[in-house]
Formats: C-alpha cells, sequence, structure tokens
C-alpha cells in the first residue's frame, strides 16, 4: 500500500556536458562532500536548468548558485564553477528569483562559460544534496556528452 515512498526519484542532469561525481571536482569543498552529496555537469554551454520540481529557496547576490527545495524536501543548492563567487555576478544572469516555483527542466540561469573559462575560473557546475540524511540510498549516472535533463543521480527517500 506505501510503496509509493520507496519509488525510485531522479535529479536531472542541469546543464548539457558530461556528468561526474563530485569526488571529481577539483574543489575540495565539493569533492570532500562539506555541503552534502551529489553530482557536476562539466557544462558545454551556458543554459542551467533545474533539476527538479520546487520551489527558488535563495538566488546568492553574486547570481552563481541557487537553492532549491524539491516538493519532496531535498535542500538542492547549484553553483556554477568553482570559486566564481569572486566575480560578483560578471557572467552570470539569473532567470529566477527568491520564492519562484520550478519545474524540472525549466532554465533558472544563464553563465557566460567562455567568459569564466577567460576570466581563468573552471566552469563545472555542481548539484548538491544539503540533506543527503533524508535519503535512504542514491546513486550518481556518470555519463558523457550528456544534453540538460539527463537523468543524473537517483535516489529514494
Amino acid at each position: 500500500m506505501f510503496n509509493f515512498m520507496k519509488k525510485e526519484r531522479i535529479l536531472s542532469s542541469v546543464a548539457g556536458g558530461r556528468i561526474v561525481t563530485l569526488t571529481k571536482v577539483p574543489d575540495e569543498v565539493f569533492s570532500q562532500k562539506l555541503l552534502g552529496d551529489g553530482f557536476a555537469v562539466i557544462p558545454t554551454n551556458g543554459n542551467i536548468y533545474s533539476p527538479a520540481d520546487g520551489t527558488i529557496t535563495d538566488v546568492t547576490d553574486t547570481l552563481h548558485a541557487y537553492c532549491i527545495t524539491t516538493s519532496d524536501g531535498l535542500e538542492i543548492l547549484v553553483h556554477i564553477g568553482i570559486d566564481t563567487v569572486e566575480l560578483k555576478g560578471e557572467c552570470f544572469t539569473a532567470l529566477v528569483k527568491q520564492g519562484d516555483p520550478i519545474r524540472r527542466g525549466e532554465a533558472i540561469a544563464y553563465a557566460d562559460i567562455d567568459g569564466i573559462r577567460e576570466k581563468g575560473y573552471n566552469p563545472a557546475t555542481m548539484v548538491v544534496i544539503t540533506n543527503t540524511h533524508k535519503l535512504k540510498e542514491y546513486r550518481v549516472m556518470e555519463s558523457n556528452s550528456q544534453s540538460a535533463g539527463t537523468p543524473a543521480l537517483s535516489y529514494k527517500l
């Protein structure tokens, strides 16, 4: 009767590109999973999309990070680039604001990937579940050259 609670759910890739585990990200905060676990996308373009249905709970002033609370209670951080907070908003355009409802695959931001690289920053985009303690199990689906919206992480509550 209550099998719906054990149903596998999916977080989608937030950008086109290669999906990797956080341990492969060249930043200790992410690779050591200090904020939580998840995946990263090495993006091929700057269109950034929501990995799940939910609500935008925060947009940083520097427009490089977005917090989403999913409809099933996960708290997700979408962090565009490594150390890109130092760009102070340059190279980023927010397409959402705090409080906005969001659907999986809906655009949340645009990042000038070439501009980020030209300024010496890595554009890897991390998707971190900051409350992984809510998950019974989860698995990153690493893959090469995927489009945005491709399944990237499966989980069960």
